[in-house]
């Protein structure tokens, strides 16, 4: 009997002692959560901006206004936005993303659309898989948002690009990042199509299609590598266009200067 005491004694002062360390690691993250709420907006890369922090029994909570160019309504990837935020976090916040590992909760973000709010999810669990990966590439986000971006682009297959232009794909091959593009010769011909892009001035090669892989563009650039895009006829003939990794960051310093100048003004109203 005594010894059966003893045994529930000692499994209760184990549960407390776990209990109060799960609670100390809770307060580490509120703490932590209301010293980044001070710094709202967070920008947040493709994702939106963060535009408050909270913590409820299980997670994180991050409220967030929305890209448009990535989330525009509720028929998103909640997964693939929830991942987009982990790293974001990592890279923006890297204090309180640390105490959230250590916590070992999750990261819920509340997504703010006209229609309602859309909630992504990410566990304890896998945000210490990302901590992991973010590691073992030395700070280089970019190797583990780029294909994040990649896979989102390629879920808007067959989104047209332009007159005759639809999208096919895009990949990273070697130090490249490729974009397939399907060419109906019924509305642009193989002669033309080659003689608009070889005619084009570096910043119209990057404007080209910015529109569509836009936020690939900053990744890409961080990464060092080329962007193609690789035209394919349905007879069989393709051509390409090269924008260069110099290219690609002198239009991005030339555009964040401009960007830097307007909020100036922004703020001296």
């Amino acid at each position: 009997m005594k010894k059966t005491f003893r045994s529930i004694c000692m499994a209760f002062i184990g549960l407390s002692v776990l209990m109060m360390a799960s609670c100390d690691k809770s307060a580490a993250v509120k703490e932590a959560a209301d010293a980044a709420a001070k710094s709202c907006p967070i920008k947040l890369g493709p994702v939106g901006e963060a535009t408050a922090f909270s913590v409820d029994n299980e997670a994180l909570v991050c409220d967030i206004t929305p890209d448009s160019a990535f989330i525009s309504n509720e028929n998103v990837d909640k997964s693939l936005v929830a991942k987009f935020l982990a790293i974001e976090l990592l890279r923006n916040t890297p204090e309180l993303f640390t105490k959230l590992i250590e916590s070992e909760m999750g990261l819920k973000g509340n997504v703010k659309l006209g229609s309602g709010n859309v909630e992504a999810f990410v566990d304890g669990p896998e945000l210490a898989s990302f901590s992991k990966q973010a590691t073992g590439a030395n700070g280089k986000y970019a190797s583990i948002l780029l294909p994040l971006v990649n896979q989102y682009l390629n879920s808007q297959k067959q989104k047209e690009l332009g007159e005759g232009l639809t999208f096919k794909k895009v990949q990273v091959k070697g130090s490249k990042e490729e974009v397939e593009i399907n060419v109906d010769e019924s509305k642009i011909s193989f002669d033309d199509l080659k003689r608009k892009t070889m005619n084009l001035k570096e910043n119209e090669k990057v404007e080209y299609l910015k529109d569509f892989v836009g936020m690939a563009l900053p990744l890409v650039a961080e990464m060092g590598y080329d962007l193609d895009y690789l035209f394919l006829f349905k007879s069989g003939q393709q051509t390409y266009m090269e924008i260069t990794a110099d290219e690609i960051n002198a239009y991005l310093s030339k555009d964040n200067a401009t960007e830097n100048k307007e909020e100036a003004k922004e703020e001296k109203k």
